[in-house]
């Protein structure tokens, strides 16, 4: 494969808090692509990467989700990704491509627009394509990751991971453990709280039995566990005493590590001030099991969770107050 030039940068962006950079291309009929350069690892470079376009599987905490729009999700090819991820981690410097940091490896982190588990082609082809972008680009060792909220079941990527030996994390966007409020919350999912939990553990028991696979993702992160739970609280939404009781005997019955993923505020949705009291009572109650939190980076530029440039996505439903919110954050934080 060669890089090709199918998209339109659209421009660089800096979040000057903690460095993290996106990259915003057009693959053609404002079909946009996102990519964040994450700052926050020593030793490697992350990237948060989209799987689609658009997403419309309207997740109520997500700042994409606009009733207003009548767009469909497409899926992202893999050249144009590829094109897209090897742009965000260089910068032309005399017609050539310098990567931006020296870090020995890449985590390739499928969190960003769109469902990874409605792409799995694209996670697919990314990997046999792996040893072209550690040419490109350098890294010694890529790892991936994807977040997901389980539209489907997991056997797919379980049995997709385990043939092909990808070292992969990951991450359920749970938000809820009590069912008909998650299928509020995420109307799309159709699997239940229980359903995703075993499909958790199941993964993480066919990975970990994989030696191929836990050789190299030890490259990549803290424990040997590869699954986790992603929770974002919510006031007066999924916060409640009796909500943290069920989240406490599920994390008993299934000890899969939580991750506390600080709330960007969205409409009529508020963070929770909750957070020290889950955090407390789940170690207090589920001993020995990895609790933690986390403020994502890249908040000023929208790179943050649940957030992205709108204007790109939301553009002819935008208000002029809109417009003009969106040239004065372009004017502050575009770099080129």
């Amino acid at each position: 494969m060669e890089i090709t030039n199918n998209l339109e940068n659209l421009g660089v962006f800096k979040d000057f808090s903690d460095g993290t950079l996106k990259t915003v291309f057009d693959a053609g009929g404002k079909q946009i692509i996102e990519v964040a350069l994450l700052m926050n690892k020593d030793t490697m470079d992350v990237v948060c990467v989209p799987t689609h376009h658009f997403c419309n599987l309207g997740c109520k905490m997500c700042h994409l989700t606009n009733k207003g729009l009548n767009k469909q999700m497409k899926a992202i090819s893999t050249k144009n990704f590829i094109e897209a991820l090897i742009k965000s981690v260089t910068k032309q410097v005399n017609d050539s491509n310098i990567r931006r940091t020296d870090k020995k490896n890449l985590l390739i982190s499928f969190m960003g627009v769109g469902e990874p588990l409605l792409n799995l082609k694209l996670i697919e082809e990314v990997h046999n394509n792996e040893q072209y972008l550690k040419n490109v680009l350098g890294y010694k060792e890529i790892g991936y990751a994807i977040s997901t909220m389980m539209p489907t079941d997991v056997s797919k990527l379980i049995g997709l991971v385990n043939r092909l030996n990808i070292p992969l994390k990951l991450h359920f966007s749970l938000h809820t453990p009590i069912d008909q409020d998650r299928k509020n919350l995420i109307p799309s999912t159709k699997v239940s709280v229980e359903e995703a939990l075993i499909g958790l553990v199941n993964f993480r028991s066919i990975v970990q039995d994989n030696s191929k696979i836990m050789e190299k993702y030890v490259y990549f992160h803290r424990t040997n566990d590869p699954i986790e739970i992603h929770y974002t609280l919510m006031e007066n939404v999924n916060d409640s005493e009796n909500t943290l009781k069920i989240m406490c005997e599920l994390l008993k019955k299934y000890r899969v590590p939580i991750k506390f993923i600080r709330f960007n505020p969205l409409n009529n949705l508020h963070i929770s001030l909750k957070e020290d009291l889950w955090v407390s009572t789940i170690k207090n109650n589920v001993e020995g099991l990895r609790v933690k939190t986390y403020s994502p980076p890249g908040r000023e530029i929208g790179s943050s969770c649940g957030e992205f440039t709108k204007h790109y996505y939301h553009e002819e439903i935008e208000t002029p107050e809109q417009l003009k919110e969106f040239k004065e954050w372009k004017k502050k934080h575009q770099i080129s």
